[in-house]
């Protein structure tokens, strides 16, 4: 088998994490190569579908560092083709349906950064609360504002929406109703009874009651076609307008450009955004000259733990599947394929 790694310069791994990864591929007689794709204006760019096409026909795996566009006409073009890898929890830019109707298996790391978002929420919640990143800036610039800008709220006083329960948001929890005493919210219509059981101080609700109750909106969803711009004017409307959200999974859950309406109209008080629509940020986005917001360049799952966890994790799964035949199903994306006769036993 011929593995190729189509976005070697994403940025999520490095050289000689990709290394590490060559090293067990080739323990376990899998071939590698890395996809030479055009990178503008020094900026990181995703191949185009073409690159993928033309690069990757003698390949069984491909291995994404990214989100690169493995769509239907790039699984169709490639018949050949067994397993996508990503290097994240994330397969939006990937044809799921189709690859469950070609059996190829798509693979991810379900939960493999959980800790590191809700960490990155945590500070981005409590920066917003102390206003530590307007103070940092307005020192930098020779100013000393000392007790002036956003009264800070009390923590312990206000009401934390979690919009998914996943395990992220579930340590989100931990941190502030153990730490803090905060009351948490959440929605999240496809967590099980068993998980509502053992958190028997959430109180689950709508999404109605989720945005017009919290202080803080903390999300922790996939990108699908329902969470696709769920958090848009109409619902930053009826949001307090004292009110906070937070986004470390995917930019497009959120209409970008209706979040910077409604923080430059006072519809809601704060944001923290680890990702965002347009990465990077365009030189003229709103989202730069607004001091009530904090902007991370998408590295929430950046850490010491999440790191190994992530490299460990996708030394170990194709060539588990490749020398041995069985895959971990917790980790196929496209579920559909579970019921195909790929040749691989789902464990």
């Amino acid at each position: 088998m011929k593995a190729v790694v189509v976005d070697k310069d994403y940025g999520s791994v490095n050289a000689q994490e990709l290394e590490r990864v060559r090293a067990a591929y080739a323990q376990a007689g899998i071939e590698w190569a890395l996809l030479d794709y055009e990178v503008v204006a020094a900026q990181q760019k995703e191949p185009t579908e073409e690159e993928i096409i033309n690069g990757c026909q003698d390949a069984q795996i491909i291995l994404a560092t990214g989100n690169p566009p493995i769509t239907r006409k790039v699984m169709q073009a490639l018949p050949g083709l067994k397993f996508v890898q990503r290097f994240g929890a994330g397969v939006n830019s990937i044809d799921l349906d189709t690859a469950a109707e070609q059996g190829v298996i798509v693979l991810n790391l379900p939960g493999f950064c959980a800790k590191e978002l809700a960490d990155v929420a945590t500070a981005m919640i409590m920066g917003l609360i102390r206003n530590t990143c307007y103070y940092d800036r307005e020192v930098r610039k020779g100013n000393w504002p000392k007790c002036k800008y956003l009264l800070p709220p009390d923590v312990r006083e206000m009401t934390l929406g979690l919009y998914g329960f996943g395990l992220a948001g579930r340590h989100l929890h931990d941190i502030f109703h153990g730490g803090f005493g905060t009351k948490v919210i959440a929605c999240d219509p496809y967590v099980s009874d068993g998980v509502k059981a053992q958190y028997p101080d959430v109180e689950f609700v709508d999404f109605e009651e989720l945005i017009t109750r919290s202080d803080i909106i903390s999300i922790h969803v996939i990108l699908t076609p329902e969470t696709t711009h769920v958090f848009n004017r109409e619902v930053f409307r009826k949001m307090k307008n004292t009110a906070m959200i937070i986004n470390t999974s995917r930019g497009p859950v959120i209409d970008n450009d209706d979040l910077a309406w409604a923080l430059e109209n006072g519809e809601i008080l704060y944001a923290g955004l680890d990702t965002v629509e347009k990465e990077p940020l365009p030189e003229d986005d709103p989202f730069k000259r607004l001091d009530n917001i904090i902007v991370n360049p998408h590295c929430g799952s950046y850490g010491v733990g999440s790191k190994k966890t992530q490299i460990q994790m996708v030394c170990d799964i194709v060539p588990a599947a490749v020398t041995g035949g069985t895959v971990p199903a917790r980790c196929v994306a496209d579920r559909g394929v579970l019921d195909k006769d790929t040749g691989y036993k789902f464990v």
